[in-house]
């Protein structure tokens, strides 16, 4: 069988053959892709990263050849190279996830990251979260276009009205919101079904009698509309939403709002986490929310949550109401 890494091709035949770079890594995406079914946009990152490292190391390298030293080498070069330390950590997780095959398929005698010690450390970054102002000013927005006069751009406002809500009450990735099937909803418990990171599945909720609303009005529109194709956001044509679709129409939205600067769906998740930790709920039930595997990932919005916390105090300054009201 012949495939492509790197640009080079490649003839998967015969052990030796399999030991060197360029024909381990086929063998090792063609084992992500069958027995693993891993999704395609984790195929797509694995087989980026692992062309990269072919082509460093070479595509008729010996794969066993690789050691310490060599890993070390590679990860400075990226790092010289100007990316950023989450592409290089991303990189190397890769690589390391690849070695850890190679092992257990006894194409290498042991991992080249074993006992390696190779920090990577990554800067402490807020995510980026639209404040209460500018989310209110997009769901108005994203309201006001439900008027439209013709039918066809009134589905696609109530599609994004509902894509916008369902974002910001349930914090799912954009990603997870359009791999959902119309059987995958209840309108009468507000719930979604959805597959996150990892294939895991979990349950999320859209709260409240006015996000059940906006639930039924897209239910009962997609279904006179969209006739009986088995995806949750699809076109007026029947035909499914991409994700980069719905990221172009919110920029567009956010542009018409007057929001500045460049609004995206993964935005409006941070957003729902902040939202949800300023208003009191508990940091675990936030975790299961947005299908966090370690609570670590979740505490990165208590520090927004500080940020806006003393933002208020600020405001409230009680020391110097105190000496006002003193005289």
């Amino acid at each position: 069988m012949e495939a492509s890494v790197g640009g080079s091709p490649v003839v998967a035949a015969g052990d030796a053959q399999a030991r060197t770079a360029a024909v381990a890594v086929v063998r090792f995406l063609e084992h992500c892709r069958s027995p693993r079914n891993l999704a395609g946009n984790t195929l797509r990152a694995y087989a980026g990263d692992l062309s990269h490292f072919v082509a460093h190391v070479g595509p008729g390298a010996a794969i066993n050849s690789v050691d310490h030293s060599r890993i070390r080498d590679y990860a400075r070069l990226l790092f010289e190279a100007g990316l950023k330390e989450a592409t290089v950590r991303r990189r190397l997780a890769t690589l390391k996830i690849f070695f850890r095959w190679l092992e257990r398929e006894q194409l290498v005698p042991i991992s080249a990251f074993h006992r390696l010690e190779l920090s990577i450390r990554l800067p402490k970054r807020l995510p980026r979260a639209l404040n209460s102002a500018e989310m209110q000013r997009l769901l108005r927005g994203a309201r006001i276009r439900l008027g439209a006069r013709r039918r066809r751009d009134r589905y696609d406002a109530i599609v994004m009205h509902f894509t916008l809500v369902a974002l910001f009450t349930t914090g799912l990735r954009i990603g997870e919101l359009v791999g959902a099937k119309l059987a995958d909803v209840s309108v009468r418990e507000g719930s979604i079904r959805v597959r996150g990171k990892g294939n895991r599945e979990r349950y999320v909720y859209m709260p409240g009698k006015e996000a059940i609303a906006v639930l039924k009005r897209f239910a009962d529109s997609r279904r006179k509309i969209a006739g009986t194709s088995e995806w949750l956001l699809v076109s007026n044509d029947g035909l499914p939403i991409s994700a980069q679709h719905i990221r172009q129409k919110l920029k567009q939205l956010a542009v018409q709002c007057g929001i500045v600067r460049r609004v995206t769906p993964h935005m409006i998740r941070h957003t729902a986490a902040t939202q949800l930790l300023e208003a009191g709920v508990d940091i675990r039930v936030v975790q299961r929310l947005l299908g966090h595997a370690s609570i670590a990932t979740t505490q990165i919005y208590t520090h927004v949550s500080d940020a806006a916390l003393r933002l208020r105090l600020e405001q409230a300054n009680t020391l110097k109401r105190l000496w006002r009201a003193g005289g």
